[in-house]
């Protein structure tokens, strides 16, 4: 019984469209008023020159407000489209070479943080000239060495909670699993 309402139900907006289609179209306005619709004439689209000033523009921006990463990323937007463009090689060469000081001297701040035992200062260092070159391997190698000290420095306090609570005698047989 539930079934066949179900059906019905499934049935009853089939019927309606079915009932719709079949009902003469009745315009409620005069043909000759309906006047087509004015089509907004496109943009023209923006070529390969706006383009490239456009990329010039952005790197110009990002590069004086410090992020020459990006900028960086720009300009070999434009050397893509313009292989010759001296401007574009001269920046990135120029960007290039800044961001290498500066991976560097991150990397300098890092080893003399290592040695001073400032553990924390190093890890931000090295991350740091990580951002400015993802591919850095002594960055990577330092840090590894950075979580793996952290790791060690972990395990060696738990172990000497665990042998103090032992020496204190408050840890009973079912505390040793």
């Amino acid at each position: 019984m539930k079934r066949m309402r179900f059906d019905v139900l499934l049935l009853f907006p089939i019927g309606l469209l079915t009932a719709c289609a079949g009902m003469p179209i009745v315009a409620s306005v005069a043909p000759s008023a309906i006047a087509p619709a004015p089509v907004p004439s496109p943009a023209p689209p923006a070529g390969p020159a706006q383009f490239i000033a456009d990329q010039r523009t952005e790197a110009h921006r990002l590069d004086a407000t410090g992020m020459q990463i990006q900028a960086r990323q720009h300009w070999r937007y434009v050397l893509a489209l313009l292989p010759r463009d001296d401007e574009a090689t001269g920046e990135i060469a120029r960007l290039d070479a800044l961001i290498k000081a500066r991976r560097d001297a991150a990397l300098a701040q890092g080893e003399t943080a290592l040695m001073r035992s400032r553990t924390a200062e190093a890890e931000t260092a090295f991350l740091k000239a990580l951002a400015l070159d993802g591919g850095n391997q002594q960055a990577r190698r330092r840090l590894l060495e950075l979580e793996t000290r952290a790791a060690f420095a972990r395990q060696d306090r738990k172990d000497a909670r665990t042998r103090a609570t032992r020496a204190m005698g408050t840890e009973g047989p079912e505390d040793e699993r």
